[in-house]
């Protein structure tokens, strides 16, 4: 079955934006991708412990400014797909997803879904410099 953004972003309780198409598909990707303020990024190794991502998902990042929080769940048919918290510098996340299933990076309101499909990844967030080094807000 086939991932919709209106199908992701309901699997988060969230309602599919005026700027997307409901029945667009979500691609499903394997290399690097960026998702507002995350960044998606092939891995070679971890040595973090992962763990199944629940039913219900895992938020990634809380939307500070917005209140729109980026989620990370398991695509259709992908009880395989895991996750550890932590890293190194800005990875914020790690996620494994096994072949022949994928995971959804869902953001609430704004960019919809990405498709990650089977590998292991580091997601990091976006720092800005300013005054000082910051982490970009959502």
């Amino acid at each position: 079955m086939s991932m919709t953004f209106g199908r992701a972003l309901g699997l988060v309780g969230a309602s599919v934006p005026d700027h997307l198409v409901a029945d667009a598909e979500v691609p499903v990707l394997t290399g690097v991708q960026a998702q507002g303020d995350l960044l998606v990024v092939p891995l070679d190794a971890t040595r973090l412990e992962l763990l199944p991502v629940p039913p219900e998902g895992v938020q990634v990042v809380r939307g500070e400014g917005t209140g729109n929080s980026h989620w990370l769940h398991r695509g259709f048919d992908s009880p395989g797909v895991t996750y550890a918290r932590g890293g190194q510098g800005q990875c914020i996340m790690v996620v494994y997803v096994p072949d022949d299933q994928s995971a959804q990076l869902i953001h609430t309101d704004e960019h919809g879904a990405n498709g990650i499909g089977a590998g292991l990844y580091a997601i990091h967030e976006k720092r800005e410099q300013g005054e000082q080094i910051r982490r970009v807000c959502d």
